[in-house]
Parts: C-alpha cells; structure tokens; sequence
C-alpha cells in the first residue's frame, strides 16, 4: 500500500469530519442511552433519519447539520479563493443567516452559538463584535477545512484559525481548545502522531492565545497517552462518552474524540461509530473523531458506503480536492 501523502491525510480530514457529522445527524442528543437503542438498535452502524418530533426532524439520512453547512461555506471559499480571505467567508455566512429566524428551528438546527451570532449581526454589529460566550464546537469543527489548507504552513494555521473562531466564540478557554484541536488535526496531516505533541502545538500556538492558556495544547498528547496504555482499560469503548461527559461544551467533547482516534488508530470506521453510539452530544464528538481518524487514515481509510451516502457528498469531494492540492 502506498504511503499516504498530505493531500490524502487532509482529504480523509475534510469528509471524515462531514461523514462524523451526518452520522450524528439522525440519533442525536440521547441522554439516555436506553431511549437511544430503542429508536435505533444495539449498535448504530450507518446513516439514519431523525426520529418525528426530534431533533433535525425533516432532514435526510446523510444530510449534514447546520454545523456542517457553515463548513461546507469555509471549503467552498477556501476552494474558490484558494485561501482564506475572511471577507469572502463572512459574506457567505451573512446570506446563510438571512435564510434563519434566530429560533432554534429556523433551519436545520441552530445551536446556540449561531444564534448569539444572528441576534448580534440583526443589530447592526460588526463581525469583529458578533461573537458570543458560548462554549460548543462549532469553530473547532469548521476549523478542519483551515487545516486542509495550510497544514504546510502551521504557524499561520494558528493565525486563520484564531480569526474564525473570533467570528463566533468569544470565551478565551473555548478559543484556545479550539486552535488546539485544529493544530492536532494539522499535525496528524502532516503524518505525526498525537503522542507527545504538546511541544509542536504550543510552539504554532505561542503567538495566538494568552500564556495562561497554552497548557490546552498539552491535552492531546496526555490523552494519546491513556488510549494507548495496555493498562487502562474502557470497556465497552463507548462509555469514553460518559467518562468525559455527554454535555455539549467542547471540553467534554474534544477529549473523548482525541481519545477515540487514538484508541482506535487506523480504524476509522470503529473510531466513529463508537462516538455515535454513545450518545449526548455525539454528532459534535463524531465530527472531531471523524477529522482526527479521517487524517490518521487518508481519503483511502474512510469506508466508501460512508462516502457514497453523503448527501452532499459531490460538492465535499470536488472541494476538498481543491483545497487539499495546495498541499502538494
């Protein structure tokens, strides 16, 4: 089998986190996990339609969320413009939040950090002005197309990515986690593990945040540590989701998918099923698992049925291949 190159590691990033996401889609947000294998059996292993009357009710088994919409709007700027001009996103975004009502269902689900951000934007604020205090996962998953980007070039990685996120979160702690996940996702494009990574990341990162902060960046490699100990063991797999939480704030969600990407190294498919059957808020965890897994393994890693049950999946393909040809 042929080495794996960037562009394949920055591909597999781009769809794994998109096919995270649609996986997500149909059982999200089930806290109880019993109600959840009700709806869905013992073990969810593909696509599903949301249940009437739950959550993202009316979309389609593999449609993406509206988290992942916005993404799709970062990859087509950064396909179209061949780098990150926020302007160009910006405006994309505008347009995309004249089509909501500010409510949660205005369109496919809108998460609270969105509707901080159409509230602010209705008003009159300017960008620099529009982010709230929410502490979800948004910028950090949108972040995945910037790393398909500039993966050759981290420390401006660091600096895009810290912009974007400004766009839509305000809390500092939410903006470092944030850069520190998109940094491991750069790194692992690069074809670098997670272990030990702290060095490296906080060395792209050293510019961007307060020094208070920095230590985040140490987090994925401590959890690489612990999934890849023979001595610790979660059985079944799933429960990482409770042992780090099922809530929807980042600091729950981004250890449990360092976690999963590394306990299941090479096994894309594992990796992101196991954060789909354990509930809370396992879209947001499948989309970071997806995107850490998706560039462990490359395009070539990541199951065709997944691929080929994309909704969107000819606009994904077309621009992540353009985006990750810069790589080359």
């Amino acid at each position: 089998m042929a080495e794996l190159t960037k562009k394949d590691r920055a591909m597999g990033s781009i769809v794994g986190m998109f096919v995270g996401d649609a996986l997500g889609l149909g059982p999200h947000w089930y806290y109880d996990l019993n109600e959840l294998r009700k709806d869905y059996g013992e073990w969810i292993s593909d696509y599903m339609q949301p249940k009437t009357g739950r959550y993202h009710d009316g979309c389609r088994a593999g449609d993406v969320s509206q988290t992942g919409q916005v993404s799709l709007l970062l990859l087509q700027s950064l396909a179209v413009k061949g780098k990150y001009e926020e302007l160009d996103f910006t405006e994309k975004l505008d347009g995309f939040l004249g089509t909501l009502d500010g409510t949660p269902n205005g369109g496919r689900y809108t998460d609270i950090a969105m509707r901080e951000v159409w509230e602010a934007r209705k008003v009159g604020l300017a960008w620099d002005e529009a982010a709230g205090l929410s502490d979800s996962g948004e910028a950090a998953i949108r972040g995945v197309m910037l790393a398909a980007r500039y993966a050759n070039k981290p420390r401006d990685l660091a600096a895009h990515v810290m912009g974007n996120v400004h766009l839509t979160h305000a809390e500092p702690f939410i903006q470092a986690q944030s850069l520190a996940f998109v940094l491991a996702v750069c790194r692992l494009v690069r074809g670098k593990s997670l272990e030990s990574s702290g060095k490296s990341l906080m060395g792209w990162a050293q510019h961007e945040v307060d020094r208070a902060l920095i230590d985040v960046f140490l987090q994925p490699g401590f959890v690489h540590g612990v999934a890849t100990n023979p001595e610790v063991v979660i059985e079944p797999p799933h429960a990482i989701a409770q042992v780090y939480g099922l809530a929807c704030q980042l600091g729950f969600m981004v250890p449990a998918a360092y976690w999963l990407a590394c306990r299941f190294y090479g096994d894309f498919e594992t990796a992101v099923l196991t954060a789909i059957n354990g509930g809370g808020n396992n879209m947001a965890r499948a989309c970071m698992t997806g995107a850490l897994s998706g560039a462990m393994v490359g395009i070539q890693g990541i199951p065709q049925r997944f691929i080929d049950g994309l909704q969107d999946k000819k606009e994904i393909l077309e621009n992540a291949e353009k985006v990750a040809s810069s790589l080359e």
